[in-house]
């Protein structure tokens, strides 16, 4: 290689770079539209690359089937209960939907009020998380509902009990659907359950993590599971997501 490689060479070994990593994750993708029902979502998996697609096209971050089967069966008037906030709270809104959604980071709260304001019938929160671990730090503590912990280090010596608790006011069975795509999944599934109507959908995003499920079967009881597992809006092409929808049969 030359000592000092000019432009030209700069411009080549770009090329090469840009060239291989679409070669590897044009494989993988390929791999995923093998799979049964994938291929259908490939337009939309590509345009959803395009800068600001989830709020020009408002969608939640979970896989296509998932998206899809929500999109059947939402209706006007639904109550809508979201941890993390986004283009799902857009999506919602759009469909009729009176929405409470809870936002834990600062700066995305920020981002996304000047979207929101034209929807009143959007409670939109920031709830911060707490200094101070509820359990004792083990390697499993975020898949304890218990902890109110998150996986993420940067998160270490903080919970989230006030922001997974905010479902807490209000009644049982009062919500038609409840989305958990934020921290401490597990804890904000634990207060959820007996939110949701008999007939309601609890969606539990990035199920793949097999840890948010470790803990929380006994709250599940009573619910019938459909798993979607494939492409998601604007995901690298070698990720598969899997999200689980559970519908409540029984209180």
């Amino acid at each position: 290689m030359k000592d000092n490689p000019n432009k030209d060479d700069i411009e080549q070994m770009s090329g090469l770079k840009r060239d291989s990593w679409l070669i590897r994750n044009t494989k993988r993708l390929l791999t995923i539209l093998r799979a049964p029902g994938q291929i259908r979502h490939l337009r939309r998996f590509v345009a959803s690359h395009k800068p600001g697609y989830l709020f020009d096209k408002p969608s939640p971050w979970l896989g296509f089937d998932a998206i899809d089967y929500l999109a059947g069966r939402i209706s006007p008037g639904w109550q809508v209960f979201e941890y993390g906030s986004g283009g799902s709270t857009l999506f919602w809104l759009k469909s009729g939907a009176a929405v409470v959604s809870v936002e834990h980071d600062a700066n995305w709260y920020a981002q996304m009020q000047p979207r929101l304001k034209q929807h009143p019938q959007v409670d939109y929160r920031l709830v911060l998380p707490e200094a101070g671990d509820i359990c004792e730090p083990q390697p499993d503590s975020s898949a304890d509902p218990h902890c109110y912990h998150s996986s993420d280090p940067h998160y270490a010596g903080l919970n989230f009990r006030c922001y997974a608790s905010q479902i807490d006011e209000f009644p049982d069975q009062h919500f038609d659907l409840v989305v958990v795509d934020g921290r401490a999944r597990p804890s904000c599934l634990m207060h959820s359950v007996a939110k949701l109507k008999v007939g309601g959908l609890l969606v539990l995003d990035n199920t793949e993590r097999r840890y948010y499920l470790t803990h929380v079967q006994p709250f599940l009881k009573g619910f019938a599971e459909h798993r979607f597992r494939g492409l998601a809006p604007a995901s690298p092409a070698y990720l598969q997501t899997q999200t689980s929808i559970y519908v409540k049969q029984s209180r």
